[in-house]
């Protein structure tokens, strides 16, 4: 049933495979981190588990990113091509446009309405910068935004594939974020594989750090961001899936 459902024509053998091989584990809530966000959509309340297979990997839009070309480089995406693509496709745009495909990332990486300080649809005044300098480091993202109130709200984003954390590291960026923006409401985030690129977080010393996988966040981005005739942004979502393992982070070094 599902495989004469969902088209082949773009998605390669591997793709279909892990997408067929993973729903019954994924519509039993074996990846916990694919929350409410997404199950708790319209399209989950189909009676389909086809449909909501298709829903869950963002298969029913009209701008699907995994319906698109795969490209056909011969590299990987790294840590920062991954955050300034990621940067610049956020910035591209009309504010009408970016501003809820900006809203629907900053929620992807688990931000409700309390750390936005803005309802649903709200979210007007934002920056996102990339490769921000923090004394002698850089700082991955970073989103400066104000709320409902009109007070400034940052989000720090520290992205990891393969590399690890190093000693230091998020005091600095944590210091340099308060240093710049002192009367803010901060928010610091880890986006990596899995979880355990958090064990040497130090609380007392780095600071409270968020956590979110890059799974997490792609598969939310897909499915709540919204549609819009992008190209570049689906080209580059396709090619991220593909870095970052699609469902399995142990495949994160598959050619993209």
């Amino acid at each position: 049933m599902l495989n004469k459902t969902v088209s082949r024509r773009l998605i390669d053998g591997g793709e279909f495979s892990a997408i067929v091989g993973s729903v019954l584990g994924l519509m039993g809530g074996v990846y916990s981190g694919i929350d409410n966000l997404v199950i708790s959509g319209e399209n989950w309340k189909r009676t389909s588990h086809v449909e909501s297979t298709k829903a869950l990997f963002g298969l029913d839009r009209p701008d699907s990113s995994l319906m698109k070309s795969r490209l056909e480089w011969k590299m990987s995406l790294s840590e920062r091509i991954s955050t300034e693509t990621l940067a610049r496709l956020l910035n591209a745009g009309a504010i009408e446009k970016r501003a809820p495909r900006m809203e629907a990332f900053l929620r992807a990486l688990g931000l409700g309405n309390d750390k936005l300080g803005v309802e649903k649809g709200k979210l007007e005044r934002f920056e996102v910068f990339s490769e921000v300098p923090a004394y002698e480091r850089r700082i991955d993202l970073k989103v400066v935004w104000k709320d409902a109130k009109n007070r400034e709200r940052v989000l720090i984003i520290e992205a990891k594939f393969e590399h690890v954390i190093t000693d230091g590291q998020l005091s600095f960026y944590r210091d340099s974020t308060k240093m710049c923006h002192p009367r803010a409401r901060r928010f610091l985030l880890i986006l990596a594989l899995q979880e355990d690129a958090m064990s040497t977080v130090n609380i007392r010393r780095d600071g409270k750090w968020l956590f979110c996988s890059w799974r997490d966040l792609w598969l939310r981005f897909e499915t709540t961001r919204p549609v819009e005739d992008n190209i570049s942004l689906q080209l580059f979502l396709h090619a991220l899936w593909r870095r970052i393992g699609q469902l399995n982070h142990k495949d994160c070094h598959a050619a993209l």
